[in-house]
């Protein structure tokens, strides 16, 4: 696994890149702005958190739409530009995973995020985005379609950058499932080629207790374990009373 200081240190040297599509605006933000537009006629927001914010170019776009937006990075050189061009976000500089503030967000966003974190601890990260979600919350995710990408590195390795993980959705079922976020919405897009990304809408479901009625099966067990446990109790009892008798 890449280790942190590395990963960020990549992404300082890759800033320029990401200044550069603040110049000639790049075709990935304005697929995840269309969509977000959307979001936005559906749903009412509060607040937001962008993880892995860059320099700030959607958070710019969430916060004409909602009042309180926090960004994050890993970068230091994405949160000084994000800082000098844009004041009505509130940009912080941090791994995610140590992130100190204890807020709940209404909106949490990972736009072509989590492939360059390392997969090993992709179930911390879902553990976290449950813990700062409250019972109404939306989380969105962007992330390149693993087959896209492992197209892209067979056939492009030069595109790829420090951490690309080809993340699968049966594997993203089984970390949502356990973090209780339920998919409302999967969709596959592209940019310039069918299905490169995979969209996901999800929703925090705070976990509640609910009654399962018991299989005849589970009865038949319980039936068979407490009449055991009766007569055993019986035996018991029996040899107390009347042992005595025989000795």
């Amino acid at each position: 696994m890449k280790r942190k200081e590395e990963i960020k240190d990549f992404y300082d040297k890759f800033s320029k890149n990401l200044i550069r599509d603040k110049i000639y605006p790049n075709p990935r933000h304005k697929k995840i702005i269309s969509y977000l537009k959307k979001v936005f006629q559906n749903y009412n927001f509060n607040s937001a958190l962008e993880i892995g914010c860059g320099i700030g170019i959607i958070s710019e776009f969430i916060a004409k739409n909602i009042p309180s937006v926090t960004g994050l990075d890993i970068s230091e050189e994405n949160i000084k530009f994000a800082k000098a061009t844009n004041k009505k976000v509130s940009f912080y500089c941090s791994d995610f995973l140590d992130y100190p503030v204890k807020n709940n967000y209404d909106l949490i966003t990972l736009f072509d995020v989590l492939e360059h974190i390392p997969k090993e601890i992709h179930p911390d990260v879902f553990r976290k985005i449950s813990d700062l979600s409250n019972a109404n919350s939306i989380i969105i995710m962007t992330i390149p379609d693993p087959y896209y990408l492992s197209y892209i590195r067979e056939y492009s390795p030069e595109k790829l950058q420090l951490v690309d993980e080809s993340i699968y959705p049966d594997e993203m079922i089984q970390i949502f499932k356990q973090n209780n976020l339920e998919v409302i919405m999967f969709e596959k897009y592209g940019i310039d080629n069918a299905d490169q990304y995979n969209l996901y809408l999800l929703h925090y479901k705070k976990k509640q207790y609910e009654l399962t009625p018991v299989s005849q099966t589970d009865k038949n067990l319980l039936i068979d374990y407490f009449g055991k446990l009766v007569n055993r109790i019986k035996r018991i009892s029996g040899q107390i009373r009347y042992g005595k008798y025989l000795k």
